[in-house]
């Protein structure tokens, strides 16, 4: 289905759209024990798997839309206790952690403690902050900053100083780009576009509570390189070569990352400084939704109660175009990033999408009143 692109003068206002969008679809995708599911595909009512982490994602967005007045579809207090109740299992990652420190800051519970003790624990067991995706990292710094800011004693203190020394030391270029992870790999240079967004928008929390000097430079570096990569339909590119600082590879273009993760990193950082220029990105990269995309497709699929997941290329040919621009990057020669060819519609969507979505945009409704979209 074809719909027709948002203009500057409307894109506001389909942010309220996607908000009751996202608190109508998530009822379908909770399991009868209270998680979350892992995804839903179109033609396949049922959700599939389960997931913990997405189900902190959701309750996170869910209780940011509860205090911006909205009437959410669950009893949150049920939704809170699934993560407690297999706190003690495998599933939970320390990143995960710092999601929960995040929930608990958020709903005042005063278990934030607990919570630094178990995630100082999970790292010594696990390789510590250098064995952390870029991604896990952002979560940590976010957690902890809110539970430092809240009155977090000296254990939190000193794990958001060590986690914010490894962001901002180890996992971060020249390129002011943030590495994959900070142990060595060859995957470390090729960080994807969810480990620049979270780590600006930790570094953006940081910086709101004056919690280190150095977070607001390295978020805003970080934010204008994703910002000069956008691509001309407001696309934000998935793969980067970190040494570098440029795209590796656009697809998958997600759709998570275009309307609730790019918002929620770059409207965080708008808030602390005010800059023209994140309103604009945000804009920019809304309208991909809405059409303003390669294939002209409304990625908001409202018979099946989803937003298609992205455009990527097909599978098959996905692997060895990935292939071949990194190590095309790798050797130090050219890499034309926009190629768009073989693509398709990914016809899956996943709770944390609609949790982000509400974590992005309730309370946020008409901050883009003026952005400049092109």
């Amino acid at each position: 289905m074809t719909a027709p692109s948002l203009t500057s003068r409307d894109a506001q206002s389909a942010t309220t759209p996607l908000i009751d969008f996202a608190l109508e679809s998530l009822p379908a995708m909770r399991l009868p024990d209270g998680a979350f599911c892992f995804e839903r595909r179109v033609g396949a009512p049922a959700p599939i798997g389960r997931s913990l982490r997405y189900t902190l994602m959701a309750e996170l967005g869910l209780l940011r839309a509860r205090a911006a007045g909205y009437r959410v579809p669950f009893e949150l207090g049920d939704v809170h206790e699934v993560a407690w109740r297999e706190l003690d299992g495998t599933e939970l990652t320390p990143g995960d952690i710092g999601l929960m420190l995040w929930v608990d800051a958020r709903r005042g519970d005063g278990r934030g403690e607990e919570l630094t003790r178990r995630l100082d624990a999970a790292l010594l067991a696990n390789g510590g902050l250098p064995a952390r995706l870029g991604m896990e990292l952002g979560w940590i710094v976010t957690g902890l900053a809110y539970h430092v800011a809240g009155g977090g004693g000296e254990q939190a203190q000193r794990l958001l100083a060590a986690a914010l020394d490894q962001l901002l030391g180890p996992n971060r270029a020249d390129s002011h780009l943030f590495r994959h992870f900070g142990a060595a790999g060859w995957r470390r240079r090729f960080p994807n576009f969810a480990t620049q967004i979270y780590s600006v928008l930790a570094l953006s929390v940081v910086a709101r509570y004056g919690l280190d000097d150095r977070a607001l430079a390295a978020a805003c570096a970080c934010a204008d390189r994703l910002i000069e990569h956008q691509l001309d339909d407001g696309g934000f590119p998935w793969l980067y070569d970190a040494e570098r600082g440029h795209v590796v590879e656009r697809y998958e273009v997600y759709s998570v990352h275009q309307d609730a993760m790019a918002p929620m990193g770059l409207l965080e950082l708008w808030e602390v400084t005010g800059e023209q220029r994140y309103l604009d990105a945000v804009a920019r990269g809304l309208r991909w939704i809405h059409g303003h995309n390669e294939l002209g497709a409304d990625m908001v699929d409202r018979a099946n109660g989803l937003v298609l997941r992205s455009i990527r290329r097909r599978r098959g040919p996905d692997r060895l175009w990935l292939a071949a621009k990194t190590a095309l990057s790798r050797a130090g020669l050219p890499v034309r990033g926009s190629t768009a060819k073989l693509t398709e519609l990914n016809p899956t969507d996943r709770p944390y999408h609609f949790g982000w979505v509400l974590e992005a945009w309730c309370g946020r409704e008409h901050v883009l009143a003026g952005a400049e979209v092109t």
